[in-house]
Parts: C-alpha cells; structure tokens; sequence
C-alpha cells in the first residue's frame, strides 16, 4: 500500500509539474514567484484514476532487493501528455508548464512561419 502511494503521488506531482506548476525567476536566478497561496498545485480533481500494477523482480543491489518507487512515475508523465497536441499539430511542445496560453502562442507561432514549397 505504500509503494502504491509512492507511484500514486509520483504521477500526481508529475502532472502538476507538466500542466500547472511554474517557478519563475528572476534575471540573476533569485525565486520570483510571488506567494505560495497563488502557486497552482494539481488538486485531487485534477488526478485522474490512477491504475497501478507491480511486478515482482529481483534487484541485488537495493538492500533486501528493495527499489525507489517515488521518483518512477515521474519521468514518463509530462511526454505522454505533450505528445498529444504534437501529433495532432505537429508543433513540438519544449517548455513546462504546457499551459493553455503556452499551447496557443506555439501554434500561432507556428502558423506564421513560412512553409516550405509543397508542404501541406
């Protein structure tokens, strides 16, 4: 059950990281956000139903063949999501959080480059 949790909040962080979370900073690097209260954090009804299953394997190296679960989930969340509009667009989207405004710019940016003879 914890191990469970561990995933469950691992894919929970890593969806805010992808769509809400944004640590600004400043010219010489220095935190800009404002105020924590304002900082968007995914709330639960922002997680959708999470499926977790474990398969048993043996690592010699953890101590009683023990592994990290916390950071596992983590990696493969935000490039899931954001190949979606890529296939749809074709518009690579690079930068996180992949906000709506973020999403937008992209695509009108996009739209105005000039295309290469006989491309669609």
């Amino acid at each position: 059950m914890q191990c469970r949790g561990q995933v469950e909040g691992g894919i929970a962080q890593a969806l805010g990281a992808m769509l809400f979370e944004n640590v600004r900073l400043d010219a010489r690097g220095a935190v800009d956000t404002a105020a924590f209260r304002r900082y968007r954090l995914p709330r639960y009804a922002d997680v959708p139903r999470t499926e977790v299953h474990f398969m048993e394997t043996a690592d010699a190296i953890g101590p009683l063949g023990a592994k990290s679960m916390s950071d596992s989930p983590f990696d493969p969340v935000a490039p899931a999501p954001a190949n979606a509009p890529r296939d749809a667009t074709g518009v690579r989207f690079t930068e996180l959080p992949l906000t709506r405004d973020r999403v937008w710019r992209a695509l009108d940016a996009s739209r105005r480059r000039p295309r290469p003879p006989g491309s669609p």
